[in-house]
């Protein structure tokens, strides 16, 4: 079975092809992509393109909102179909769902923590290193001496050279971090949209 959408709006891949189980993408010679049709026999500049067989793929991810569809396969591999038109990104998402039957269907909204888990992480890491250091900081301006024995670059030794620019900058220097954390988290939370999957059953 033939089946492919000509993009003419798309810099990676101005034609998506599916042909024996195998999805082909990329640009190739405009006279080849204007020659091809449905009746189409001549198909030798499909090894000019990438593809990726059924049987390599592992799941597809389609979500609202964004401009590609996401392919999954192999060992932690990944590709995109690049489709800026929301309806013919959808009808080749559609077309996939049917063409590969053995895959299971789901749709879901992410859940914050789950979308943006990257984000959450990184604050979290940041605070406890804040923590850590202004509480070192609060120490050496009372007094208190410490030394790193052994030396090296370990995670003590960072957050006591930290510590040791004192109290204010270690604030200033959260404040600065924070908003730039938040700011990335905002904007991850802002695209979270519905998400359809398809998963190989194992």
């Amino acid at each position: 079975m033939l089946k492919f959408w000509k993009l003419s709006d798309s810099k990676t891949n101005k034609l998506i092809l599916v042909k024996d189980n195998c999805i082909y993408k990329g640009n190739p010679n405009p006279d080849e992509l204007n020659k091809l049709n449905s009746n189409s026999s001549d198909l030798a500049f499909l090894n000019q393109l990438f593809s990726i067989p059924y049987s390599y793929i592992t799941s597809i991810q389609n979500q609202d909102g964004k401009n590609e569809i996401k392919i999954y396969f192999g060992n932690g591999s990944e590709d995109e179909l690049i489709i800026k038109d929301r309806s013919t990104k959808k009808e080749v998402f559609d077309f996939l769902k049917q063409d590969i039957p053995h895959f299971k269907y789901s749709s879901e909204l992410p859940s914050v923590l789950k979308y943006a888990k990257p984000q959450f992480f990184a604050l979290l890491f940041m605070t406890a290193l804040f923590i850590w250091s202004l509480y070192l900081a609060i120490q050496i301006e009372n007094g208190v001496e410490y030394e790193i024995i052994g030396g090296g670059r370990s995670i003590t030794s960072i957050v006591l050279a930290i510590a040791n620019l004192g109290v204010l900058k270690n604030i200033i220097g959260y404040i600065i971090l924070l908003g730039i954390i938040s700011i990335s988290l905002f904007g991850k939370l802002k695209s979270r949209s519905e998400t359809e999957f398809l998963i190989r059953q194992t």
